[in-house]
């Protein structure tokens, strides 16, 4: 039998052939799909870019489509219908770029812009097998949140804001104190041992609900605290009030009129023309002392109001206006304690709000004493009169939340 050696040659021939072939596949597939994964990076770029400025300028009540199409074309995609197709819709629309597209909580919501953009690729190599382009679709939906008013702090009737301290809320004495249709909330994350929320002494405390962010010592609070549900940052990212008083205040008598005032004449039997007052300085109101105003807004530049067991105030905030239901304010940079007390005749209605400043409550044992939202840094409620304080969104300052833009998807 003979050999026949020659028989194998060019095997290896062919098996460079098919390794060449491989080879040339994985440079396509590394090309072409390379530049496919680029052109959809730079595709979601731009839709986000486009959704952003378009919701940029609907917020500020601009011709947010126009701000849509420049933003897109200075990141090339002029929507010629062939390279690339820019879609911008408000409220979104359900896409079909890919199978989670558009969750169902922004189609048809007014406050979603969506920007959806499909682009071709052009390939190099896959057109061997007949692929002569790439098809990218990339989708994007800021929101446009316009400034609007809400009640402040999530409709808590007591809210301390104090983001760190120990007994940011203290409730001590013998007294009975209940909120009515609004909440307690303590910002403080403090675990000290006497705890952001601290009870003491032989109270009791009920609510529909109370929160807090820290630790709390209580032993008769109804319902247990829970944790909040967020932590507000501090100072607060509402848009406080921008007041100021324009002319002089005049006083006739016991009568005054609004306008700046320095404190001092708050004492006394005093009755206050309906109005904005700037007041300088602290007041005190001692036992017997009489502050009656109806649509009155109390602005202390500086110092603040310390009012006195028997004093007899009935101080009533605006029905309407932009400073509807703000009964006593003091900005940020006024850290003055306030000192809420009175007798049995005494009401307040209208929110109380000094997001700087320790608050302290007094009980009057009326059950309409307080009709307000009463905002502080830190908070006590002492005393052995009953607190009662009854929250209605319709009588407190509803706060103006300034415009936001995020992107969601």
């Amino acid at each position: 039998m003979k050999n026949h050696p020659n028989r194998e040659r060019g095997q290896s021939l062919i098996l460079i052939v098919f390794a060449i072939v491989g080879l040339i596949g994985l440079t396509a597939l590394a090309v072409d799909g390379g530049n496919a994964f680029s052109e959809r990076r730079h595709a979601q770029n731009a839709a986000d870019s486009t959704a952003l400025s378009a919701a940029l300028a609907r917020v500020h009540e601009q011709d947010w489509m126009t701000a849509a199409r420049n933003m897109a074309v200075s990141n090339g995609y002029g929507n010629d219908g062939v390279h690339d197709t820019v879609v911008v819709n408000n409220p979104p629309v359900a896409a079909d770029c890919r199978p989670d597209d558009t969750p169902s909580i922004y189609v048809g919501n007014d406050e979603y812009i969506q920007v959806i953009i499909e682009a071709n690729v052009e390939t190099y190599f896959a057109p061997v097998v007949g692929v002569d382009s790439l098809h990218v679709c990339v989708e994007a939906i800021a929101r446009a949140r316009p400034p609007h008013t809400e009640p402040m702090f999530f409709g808590n009737a007591m809210v301390g804001l104090a983001p760190h301290e120990c007994r940011a809320v203290e409730i001590s004495g013998d007294s009975a104190s209940v909120l009515i249709d609004g909440g307690l909330f303590v910002n403080s994350d403090s675990t000290c041992p006497s705890g952001a929320l601290n009870q003491g002494g032989s109270s009791t405390f009920d609510a529909p609900s109370v929160c807090v962010n820290g630790a709390a010592n209580v032993n008769d609070v109804d319902p247990l605290p829970v944790h909040c549900p967020t932590v507000l940052p501090y100072p607060p990212e509402i848009l406080m009030p921008q007041i100021s008083c324009a002319t002089d205040g005049t006083r006739s008598g016991g009568v005054i009129t609004p306008g700046n005032i320095p404190a001092s004449w708050l004492g006394g039997d005093v009755t206050l023309e309906p109005g904005v007052y700037c007041i300088s300085g602290s007041v005190v109101i001692n036992a017997h002392d009489s502050l009656v105003g109806t649509d009155v807004v109390l602005y202390f530049i500086d110092g603040a109001p310390h009012i006195n067991g028997g004093a007899n105030l009935q101080l009533d905030a605006p029905d309407s206006g932009d400073y509807a239901g703000l009964l006593i304010y003091l900005p940020l940079d006024n850290d003055s304690e306030i000192i809420m007390n009175g007798n049995a005749d005494s009401y307040f209605v209208g929110s109380i709000l000094a997001p700087a400043s320790n608050v302290q409550i007094n009980g009057t044992g009326n059950i309409d004493s307080y009709q307000s939202q009463v905002v502080g840094y830190t908070l006590e409620i002492i005393g052995t009169a009953d607190t009662v304080i009854q929250y209605n969104d319709n009588q407190n300052y509803d706060a103006t939340v300034p415009p936001s833009i995020e992107i969601v998807k």
